[in-house]
């Protein structure tokens, strides 16, 4: 009996050591894949060059993994003048990255059943005889306008409460009906403020500070600029000169926050955990929307979902304005959070915040990004299929005088010799697609002299290495097409 009793032991034991050594395994393997060799030398070195390149006075980056903050590095100076140093702590202005925390806002209401994503936004103010729900609001497919391309936003009013700035769009009729295009709106996410203004009972601000900043303890977050702060940053425009003091109080849940590095990531790793919010309410966010007719856009709710070529995902959003440029992207492959802000308008996005991360935990190959249709050549070709169906067509819609800046354009920055080859300017976007990226972008134009409205588009040719780009921007009134400049992006 002794004898079976110690027989049986051992064979516990046998047992347990087994299931021991198979969790270890198992956790070892979970393990793996978040584990990487911080190398915070390379982070730096990547981040000077990068301010470098784009010739910014000062850029700051943060990283976490798996919510801990592993790397963060501010290059060149928050004020040139003062020669202070850029930091992790400058506060930045952070343009559209604001609507992430107005998208938290608003995803925090809907947690708490407080309203729904479907519901529809004319309930709360008027925008139209169509049903506009939150969703497309979120998504940008509502039709609400974007800015004018001739706005004058200087001359805006200052407004104390965010749903008094709505008075700006909200009698203009919308550009299309909902869910018919995909049409970015900052005054969308506006609105999203004000109806949290609405329905809260509470200041868009409070709300934001009681459901958003406070709980992830974003310190250094703030809706309106905090003159007195000695982490602000100085803000220059492309000549390093100092950008123009403006009121951003007309569009404060769109792009008029202002924040750090290190606050925006906390912002990210919420997003990644479900402590915050919910898993099914984050699989909304994060879902890509579709329009009417099935088609997917590259937005979920308030994020910009982005494919990358080894099967994941990266959600993100930046921001651009005159004298800052922003990022915050979160990966969850790794569950990391970076973002990037500097005190001048740039360039430098989802690729490089991607880069940064790679360099710093020392990962060789670094996701690539998939080239969505707002990005593809083919795109911009039926789009330019009436304009320019031959040479000839080409040269007539823009005029005489300006083919030889197109021919300079591509002669001095491309170096290439493919137009001459080609019979239509779309063979050369179709030729150059797979060396350089081809974006193209609208805006609506109103007060022309004759009282017309025209549209204004930009082409945008981005080559990768070395990082650089280059517009031709035209305007297209009484169908005719005439240039009004070619360049070159800082």
């Amino acid at each position: 009996m002794k004898r079976q009793i110690m027989g049986l032991s051992k064979t516990i034991c046998r047992n347990i050591l087994v299931l021991v050594v198979i969790f270890g395994v198992i956790s070892a393997c979970k393990g793996q894949k978040h584990k990487t060799t911080i190398d915070k030398g390379l982070g730096i070195s990547y981040l000077d060059s990068l301010r470098a390149d784009k010739n910014i006075p000062g850029i700051s980056a943060a990283i976490t993994v798996d919510g801990s903050l592993v790397w963060e590095y501010g290059s060149g100076y928050s004020d040139m003048s003062q020669k202070k140093e850029a930091s992790s702590h400058t506060l930045y202005r952070i343009a559209s990255v604001s609507k992430l925390i107005t998208t938290a806002a608003i995803a925090k209401m809907v947690q708490n059943n407080a309203i729904s994503f479907s519901d529809d936004a004319n309930q709360y103010f008027r925008i139209s005889d169509n049903e506009i729900s939150i969703a497309r609001i979120l998504s940008h497919t509502s039709g609400i306008r974007h800015y004018y391309y001739n706005e004058k936003i200087e001359n805006y009013p200052h407004y104390d409460k965010v749903s008094d700035a709505v008075e700006i769009f909200i009698d203009d009729p919308l550009e299309s009906a909902p869910g018919e295009k995909f049409r970015y709106s900052s005054f969308g996410i506006n609105l999203i403020g004000a109806i949290i203004e609405k329905k809260s009972k509470q200041s868009f601000e409070d709300f934001v500070q009681e459901n958003v900043l406070r709980p992830l303890k974003m310190n250094h977050t703030f809706m309106r600029e905090p003159k007195s702060s000695k982490d602000l940053s100085v803000f220059y425009e492309s000549d390093q000169s100092v950008v123009s003091e403006i009121d951003l109080s007309y569009n404060i849940p769109g792009g008029g926050m202002y924040s750090t590095v290190k606050d925006l990531v906390k912002l990210g790793d919420a997003f990644l955990q479900n402590s915050y919010l919910k898993e099914d309410i984050k699989n909304q966010l994060f879902t890509n929307a579709k329009l009417n007719n099935g088609e997917e856009v590259t937005y979920g709710l308030g994020w910009i979902v982005q494919k990358l070529k080894d099967g994941s995902k990266v959600y993100y959003h930046d921001g651009h304005m005159d004298g800052t440029h922003s990022i915050l992207a979160i990966y969850p492959k790794f569950n990391t959070s970076i973002s990037i802000i500097s005190n001048k308008g740039s360039n430098f996005g989802v690729t490089e915040a991607l880069e940064l991360f790679c360099k710093v935990n020392t990962i060789d190959n670094c996701p690539e990004i998939i080239a969505d249709n707002t990005n593809d050549p083919e795109l911009i070709m039926k789009t330019f299929q009436n304009l320019s169906s031959g040479f000839q067509d080409f040269q007539s819609a823009i005029g005489t005088k300006d083919r030889p800046k197109i021919e300079g354009l591509i002669s001095d920055t491309f170096k290439s010799g493919l137009w001459p080859n080609k019979n239509t300017f779309t063979d050369f976007l179709m030729e150059i697609g797979n060396e350089f990226e081809v974006f193209e972008q609208d805006f609506t134009v109103r007060g022309l002299e004759n009282g017309e409205n025209a549209f204004v588009k930009t082409i945008r040719f981005q080559n990768k290495y070395p990082n650089k780009s280059w517009f031709l921007k035209y305007v297209l009134n009484d169908s005719q097409w005439s240039i009004i400049s070619i360049g070159e992006y800082n």
